[in-house]
């Protein structure tokens, strides 16, 4: 069971994403079906699908999946489950059944390799009290693993990813930095300690930082992944308002500084950073020490939820987190304009 997970598979992760530009390009030129119940569909860029049942109950559907990020089979199973499970709660909705998604070659891999993965999505799913009702797997010699999850939320209460307002408090949940430390790790870098520490803030559900920012009634939310936090923002705020980010206040696992600083980037970092940049305003002294400005285009791997919050209800927010236990980063604040802009200070 010592076999190198991510020196087999494509080491990408949660990075390895279509740009959302791409995306919208190929959806205008096709006729998708949708009805009246559909909340939100194909043609938004929110975290998770949306379809009424009734005035009171709607499913929130999502897919996720992807190759290794970690060697270890176990952990590599419950970061993928966490991640998948991300789409339900960035929405304020509660997951309640889920299907595994696997591709593995049981010729080129011992099956036990897929056990442990499998046993690290499931011990996830029963954490966060999902069932799991099947799967569907695919002999392929890249590892992949995820979910297909279905969710329920009151539709006058989900969170999508726009609605902010101007002087909203823009907060954060899980530290950056895990795409430069995923790069590290494939090359043997990276501290035991910090890997610990980073395996175990990726596998961290968003269950009670999803309950939280509904408890604080928040405006908006989305949990950041594979875009970056640039690529979320600019989904959170399209060209509706602004917004200012603080850089010296952003979270990141500090020995990803050293590391960018000797070139461990991942693939998707570059795309992000191409796709991006165009709507991103760096301040000067910001620039000058690169690393700060370019956290912005790492890509996550079941990353935190980002949270727009009116002001006046952060002292209630607060007061809750310290009770749930949930890690937290008051990272900048919407702003009137420049609209579709993200000003870095």
């Amino acid at each position: 069971m010592d076999t190198q997970l991510t020196h087999h598979s494509r080491f990408g992760g949660c990075g390895a994403k279509i740009n959302p530009g791409d995306l919208s390009d190929i959806l205008c030129a096709i006729d998708v079906p949708e009805n009246a119940n559909v909340i939100v569909g194909l043609k938004g860029f929110d975290d998770a699908g949306v379809y009424r049942l009734n005035d009171e109950l709607a499913l929130v559907q999502t897919v996720d999946f992807f190759t290794p990020v970690v060697n270890d089979p176990y952990w590599f199973g419950q970061i993928a489950a966490a991640n998948a499970l991300s789409d339900i709660y960035a929405m304020g909705a509660t997951p309640i059944t889920a299907l595994n998604i696997v591709c593995f070659s049981p010729k080129k891999f011992d099956i036990g390799l897929l056990r442990e993965i499998l046993r690290g999505g499931t011990d996830k799913l029963r954490d966060s009290e999902a069932s799991l009702l099947g799967g569907h797997s695919v002999e392929d010699d890249e590892i992949k693993y995820g979910l297909a999850v279905t969710g329920v939320v009151n539709p006058q209460q989900m969170v999508r990813n726009e609605g902010a307002q101007p002087g909203d408090l823009l907060i954060l949940t899980k530290p950056l930095g895990t795409g430069i430390l995923i790069s590290a790790m494939k090359g043997n870098r990276v501290s035991k300690e910090t890997e610990e520490h980073l395996v175990t803030v990726m596998a961290a559900l968003n269950r009670h930082a999803s309950e939280l920012m509904i408890s604080a009634h928040a405006h908006a939310a989305t949990d950041v992944t594979g875009f970056g936090l640039a690529g979320h923002l600019k989904e959170m705020i399209k060209e509706n308002l602004g917004v200012e980010i603080y850089a010296d206040k952003l979270p990141y696992f500090p020995e990803s500084q050293e590391l960018y600083a000797e070139g461990f980037l991942p693939s998707a970092f570059y795309t992000n950073r191409d796709f991006y940049t165009p709507f991103v305003e760096i301040d000067e002294e910001v620039a000058c020490s690169r690393f700060l400005g370019d956290l912005l285009f790492d890509p996550q791997s079941s990353g935190g939820l980002l949270i727009a919050l009116e002001e006046d209800s952060f002292d209630a927010f607060l007061r809750e987190a310290l009770r749930l236990s949930v890690d937290h980063w008051v990272i900048g604040r919407s702003t009137q304009g420049p609209k579709g802009t993200i000003r870095v200070r």
